[in-house]
């Protein structure tokens, strides 16, 4: 193995917790004329498909598609837009719109456009391709068996619930909370007991293996097999739209940390793309053509045994791309109801960004005193019901929260308002709602029109900046929200540029992942150099399709969002790629200088203040050699 190789299995060690030699892809150690890659795995139907069916053919039979550099683009076919946004990938074989953020392969394509299931899908493009589905049944054999061990695990924990003296301090503490028996049988709750294995040798005793209770996420690998994920919990079954039950959410029923667990990621569980509850309320979501969203469990159970049967929970405050397609499929309009305030939350913004681009109308069920939707409902159902009538536009919310958390007599807060609010303004995609809420804030602030709305025109302007702009940018000393922007942006371009190597070059980067501040663009990066090593040595073109070959799914939809970037047409010769690749390697290293020299001034100042002359040399001997550092770069 080459010294790099090494020295780059190691940082992955670091990253990943093992040495990785022998889950990368083949293509990173042997040449292709080895035949090793090829062998690796027998190849399933669906990449069989994916070989005949180019899928620039496949979505030219919707819209017609323009060749844009190496891929296409067209407008939407799943939102209106003037701009084309939607960009198709032969090399990938994937398309993305970066409009309303729908992406995938063939598959994920007609489901999207045609709303058919996985399975239908598969069939209509093997025969469109004219291959037979050997192995459908074996595959199905699996992920039923999952579905299988979740059924049995689910009458385990009911029955213990409902009949078992285990469960009575939770049937009681359920009742306690106003949960009847119908709505605990409606919803299949249940109780873990407080044991390390009850619910596995029941399960072994039903012939389920212990490889099956573990991948699906009942039990944790130990040296002995496997022991029970969840324990002393009262259990509520994750049942999806098509009433499969995925997994399983446990509460505690005594103050303690963790207060839920779900079960992880399976075959068959994904948690971003679930609500809980929308097996139940589908229906009446459709008929009112709108759904509440809340936080937790008990919210969905007593709303729905109140009558408010259009009520799902999406565990947790951010919203996710998976929630928001699912939400659409039943209806365009959306009220959240959360604990926390979602204003002063990015998470929670950024998920009601995404719903808005996604087209669904929001707004905010506001419940005062600190409680939560089953507090409210307990105490009286009606005042639910007029909490939902009475929902704010998401926009008016925003202006409401920032009355109650800040001063507009006060300097400090009216600038504090105008950095959270601006950028939120800049983000509203409809022009004549923009400029209302424009007028609305001018008038909330007592601020100049006009004056409001060129900042929020300059901050428009600055989301739309090339890559290339952003880095001949110069950044102003006291704008810290540019300069984190900025920063960002150069991260993505950067993975961007490596990402589309010209195809006689040979230049492998040699700086430390840490001069990224992302984590998940750490890790594509020391993957990325081992493979441009690699390849290098081998005297080989890069290829996207070898170099994210095994990538974890989280790793592989970022490399696919950057890969599809589109580049400055120069940038596909040599020279001037690397010398764009070196200049973003700069900008980025005087980035993270500059923000440890404003570290060591507040530092240096603090020991001062305090008289520590000895530590102020030091500190001040550490900022002549940063700042001699930076001059030099």
């Amino acid at each position: 193995m080459r010294p790099l190789q090494f020295l780059i299995l190691y940082q992955l060690s670091l990253v990943f917790g093992e040495i990785l030699e022998y889950n990368l892809p083949c293509s990173f150690w042997w040449p292709r004329t080895c035949g090793r890659l090829d062998n690796c795995k027998a190849m399933d139907e669906t990449e069989q498909i994916k070989q005949k069916i180019n899928i620039v053919d496949l979505i030219s039979e919707y819209i017609p598609l323009k060749k844009a550099g190496v891929n296409f683009k067209a407008p939407c076919p799943f939102h209106d837009e003037k701009t084309p946004s939607f960009v198709v990938s032969p090399e990938r074989q994937i398309f993305k719109c970066f409009g309303c953020q729908k992406s995938g392969d063939i598959f994920t394509f007609l489901m999207e456009k045609e709303g058919m299931e996985f399975k239908e899908a598969l069939e209509f493009l093997a025969k469109k391709a004219g291959i037979t589905l050997i192995q459908t049944e074996s595959k199905k054999d699996f992920r039923q068996r999952l579905f299988e061990v979740n059924l049995k695990a689910q009458e385990f924990f009911h029955y213990i619930l409902t009949k078992h003296l285990l469960g009575k301090n939770a049937l009681e503490y359920l009742k306690g909370r106003g949960v009847t028996g119908k709505s605990i049988e409606d919803f299949g709750l249940g109780y873990a007991p407080n044991s390390w294995e009850s619910l596995t040798k029941f399960l072994l005793k039903r012939n389920f293996t212990i490889s099956e209770i573990i991948s699906v996420g009942l039990a944790v690998p130990s040296r002995q097999g496997g022991y029970d994920r969840f324990r002393a919990r009262i259990i509520f079954p994750l049942i999806d739209g098509k009433d499969k039950l995925r997994g399983f959410s446990g509460r505690v029923l005594y103050p303690q940390e963790p207060k839920y667990i779900n079960s992880p990621q399976t075959p068959i569980f994904d948690k971003s793309e679930f609500l809980f509850g929308i097996n139940l309320a589908k229906t009446e979501i459709r008929s009112k053509k709108e759904v509440v969203l809340v936080e937790g469990e008990m919210d969905v159970i007593l709303s729905h045994q109140a009558g408010f049967k259009n009520v799902v929970a999406c565990k947790g405050t951010a919203l996710t791309e998976g929630q928001i397609d699912l939400l659409k499929k039943y209806t365009e309009n959306l009220k959240f109801c959360f604990d926390m305030d979602l204003a002063g939350d990015s998470a929670s913004r950024r998920g009601i960004e995404m719903a808005e681009k996604a087209g669904l109308n929001i707004k905010v069920v506001e419940i005062s005193s600190g409680k939560d939707a089953a507090e409210i409902i307990k105490m009286d159902p009606k005042l639910w019901e007029k909490a939902i009538a009475e929902a704010v536009p998401i926009y008016d919310y925003y202006l409401t929260s920032t009355a109650k958390r800040y001063d507009i007599k006060n300097p400090t807060d009216l600038k504090s308002i105008g950095m959270e609010l601006i950028p939120v303004w800049a983000k509203i995609p409809d022009s004549l709602v923009r400029e209302r809420y424009i007028q609305k804030l001018s008038s909330f602030l007592k601020t100049d029109e006009k004056s409001l709305r060129e900042e929020i025109e300059k901050e428009r302007e600055a989301k739309k900046k090339s890559y290339t702009e952003v880095l001949s940018q110069k950044v102003s000393q006291d704008n810290i929200v540019a300069t984190m922007s900025r920063r960002e942006l150069l991260e993505e371009y950067l993975i961007a540029l490596l990402l589309h190597p010209p195809f006689d070059s040979t230049y492998v980067p040699n700086f430390l992942e840490t001069l990224f501040l992302k984590e998940s663009f750490r890790q594509i990066y020391v993957l990325l150099v081992l493979y441009l090593d690699s390849i290098s040595f081998k005297s080989q073109a890069f290829s996207i399709n070898d170099f994210s070959a095994d990538f974890p799914k989280e790793l592989l939809s970022e490399v696919d969002r950057l890969y599809l970037t589109e580049l400055d047409d120069k940038l596909t010769d040599s020279k001037a790629w690397q010398k764009e690749v070196l200049g973003v390697i700069s900008e980025l290293k005087k980035a993270l200088i500059k923000a440890s020299l404003e570290k060591l001034s507040l530092e240096i100042k603090n020991a001062q203040e305090f008289g520590k002359i000895e530590i102020v040399e030091s500190l001040n001997k550490r900022f002549r050699d940063l700042s001699v550092k930076l001059k030099n770069l």
